[in-house]
């Protein structure tokens, strides 16, 4: 740092010193000009933390000798003085560094440490200057304990407000332009509270609480800004309660129960929103983290399809369990001659196979669905639509897709590789298709894949009356699910890619009861009422299973507590008008007309009415850890992708009640 720099920043820090000491002095009570809020000490903490020792003790120095010499004209007392003070800044500096507090407070242990650090660091300076001023008389020697209080006070508060904002500011103060507006609105309705707060204290209307009015700007602060927030207006509240001070002192004494109070106000005000304040930046950060790793997901998911649409040399295709074409890259267009257009919907039949070769192919589909395992590669000789024949070599694997098998086919053309020499070429081929192999192919599918094929070969070996048969079967179970798990992740992530079509809520709820009984606990209780009148509803039908599984699953978490239960699922068919539609939600897309309703009822311990508006928030939970509360967030998406609404009837201690309607399929 050159010698400028230093000797700026020096008299920076001299002034800041002696204009805080300025402020504080209005809230000396004492005759010896003891001050419950002494700013100054935040100023040596803060500078000292971020300029240095040398830069910010030096500023400290000057400062004190100023202040001092000019409230009581002695030189030695002004000297001796700055001692103390410089001992505490950079001991409280020190071991904010060496505790590692974080200086913008993102933890509430940083919170902490920072007030334990300053309520300990604060004696020091109060201490060694109340016995200073006693050896000169300035204070009566049996007041020493009273003025040390004092000082210490002062000291412990100018350590948080002053320290706290340069230390959560210096290096965090870029915002947006209305950021920075709304927070000078703060400031002035802080200083209307606080003449407010004169005010109702002065005419008797509220005693010494009448601070409380600051109360409200203090959340807002926390909640809108935190930290940032917390530091700024609270700074700002002292300033301008010390011109109040100021103000009202020329017309009335103050009394010391109305400065205890202030000081008892800001301490636990201050302390207390600064926690609050680090928890909600860590779930505005989580927050941050789960909508980035969703970006990601999606972004990856896209660069997946654009790679398989764009693949110049593999053409990749996607069939069903009867040999149709699903899907048809630009790589398959070259290679065959077929437009997608005119591929997709058929079979390679109608294409580029004789009714042999097709017959080999879905062969080959049955045996790779029964094994679960790719199929060998494979060559054919196949004609394009030009009529020049072309020899292949072909990758088969299965997929797990919108509830079924599907078959991920990759080709490539090795026409003219088949001229070279046979040795040679089977060496580079197989490397090839290795690498190509082993960048379709998903890991975890392929795990699944092996789980499955070691359990049902263990299967086949061990007689049908063995007991491992049961647990092998529970394996084959459990990576079925698993793999389900990941169609439902992957549905989530591309919800353009649904297939509404009519779809009857009753067979659903049916075919999920087998399944639901085995995910809920053996101590809940499904039941079933299900209505005889038509509930068709033009839904993609995964999407109506995952509002089932995720009103069962948490009607489950609702009853854990309570050890046992039921669940009770019914369905049903309304008509609703306008005005009930109007009442019941704000959405203008929906109809007036018949409805099917589905119902899931639970025995749970409820909602408090508290919670109910915030349960389809997404990431609003009351479950504590593991849960990310997008369960009955993707509930209402859904609900309200399909012009339908959802409702909730709770009551604490007796259960809840969840109603999805949906618009009846009209024929």
């Amino acid at each position: 740092m050159s010698t400028w720099t230093t000797a700026w920043k020096t008299g920076v820090a001299a002034a800041a010193y002696a204009l805080m000491a300025w402020v504080s002095m209005q809230f000396a009570y004492l005759p010896d000009r003891s001050s419950l809020v002494w700013l100054p000490a935040g100023v040596a903490l803060g500078l000292t933390y971020w300029w240095g020792y040398r830069v910010g003790l030096l500023g400290t120095g000057l400062g004190v000798l100023g202040v001092v010499y000019l409230v009581w004209r002695k030189w030695d007392l002004a000297l001796l003085s700055a001692v103390p003070v410089l001992i505490q800044a950079g001991t409280a500096a020190t071991l904010l560094r060496s505790m590692r507090v974080d200086p913008r407070f993102l933890h509430w242990r940083d919170v902490v440490w920072f007030t334990v650090i300053s309520l300990v660091t604060a004696i020091v300076s109060p201490f060694l200057n109340t016995l200073l001023r006693v050896e000169y008389g300035i204070i009566p020697s049996q007041n020493w304990a009273l003025s040390v209080l004092h000082r210490w006070m002062g000291d412990v508060m100018g350590h948080l407000i002053a320290g706290g904002l340069l230390l959560v500011w210096w290096d965090n103060w870029r915002m947006r332009k209305r950021d920075y507006a709304a927070l000078i609105g703060l400031i002035l309705l802080c200083g209307v509270s606080v003449w407010l707060s004169f005010y109702l204290q002065r005419i008797a209307v509220l005693p010494a609480p009448a601070m409380s009015v600051l109360l409200p700007v203090f959340v807002a602060a926390a909640f809108l800004y935190q930290h940032r927030g917390v530091t700024l207006i609270t700074f700002a509240a002292v300033i301008m309660l010390a011109i109040q001070v100021m103000h009202w002192k020329t017309i009335e004494p103050i009394e010391l129960r109305d400065f205890v109070f202030g000081w008892l106000f800001i301490f636990f005000t201050f302390g207390t929103l600064m926690a609050v304040a680090g928890s909600i930046a860590q779930q505005q950060e989580y927050t941050r983290q789960i909508e980035e790793s969703r970006r990601r997901l999606e972004l990856a998911h896209q660069q997946v399809e654009n790679i398989l649409e764009n693949a110049p040399t593999v053409a990749m295709q996607m069939y069903d369990e009867q040999g149709r074409i699903l899907f048809w890259n630009r790589a398959s267009e070259a290679f065959y001659g077929f437009t997608r257009e005119q591929a997709e919907g058929k079979t390679l039949s109608a294409l580029i196979f004789t009714p042999e070769e097709q017959e080999a192919f879905l062969q080959d589909l049955q045996e790779v669905a029964r094994t679960g395992k790719p199929a060998p590669l494979r060559e054919w000789r196949i004609r394009t639509a030009d009529g020049k024949e072309r020899v292949i070599l072909s990758s088969l694997f299965p997929i797990r897709y919108n509830e079924a098998t599907r078959f991920i086919c990759a080709d490539i053309d090795i026409t003219e590789r088949k001229a070279l020499e046979q040795r040679l070429f089977h060496a580079e081929k197989m490397e090839s298709i290795g690498r190509l192999a082993g960048g379709i192919a998903h890991d975890f599918n392929n795990l699944l894949t092996a789980i499955i094929g070691f359990a049902e070969l263990a299967q086949a070996r061990l007689p049908a009356e063995h007991p491992v048969q049961s647990d092998l079967k529970h394996i084959i179970e459990a990576s079925e699910r698993a793999a389900k798990l990941v169609r439902q992740l992957l549905g989530y992530a591309r919800k353009q890619l649904t297939h509404p079509m009519p779809t009857e809520i009753n067979k659903v709820v049916r075919e999920l009861l087998p399944l639901l009984e085995r995910t809920l606990d053996e101590s809940i209780r499904v039941q079933l009422h299900l209505t005889d009148a038509d509930t068709t509803v033009l839904i993609d039908p995964s999407q109506i299973e995952q509002i089932i599984l995720n009103l069962a699953l948490n009607a489950r978490d609702a009853m854990r507590n309570k050890g046992s239960g039921q669940i009770t699922i019914r369905t049903l068919r309304a008509t609703y008008n306008e005005e009930q539609l109007r009442n019941i939600s704000e959405s203008e897309d929906m109809a007036p007309g018949e409805y099917v309703c589905l119902l899931v009822e639970d025995t749970g311990e409820g909602i408090p009415a508290e919670l109910r508006d915030r349960i389809f928030e997404p990431f609003f939970s009351t479950k504590g850890l593991g849960n990310t509360g997008l369960g009955l967030a993707t509930v209402y998406g859904i609900v309200r992708q399909n012009r339908g609404f959802i409702t909730v009837e709770s009551e604490v201690g007796k259960g809840t009640t969840f109603c999805v309607c949906l618009p009846a399929w009209q024929a």
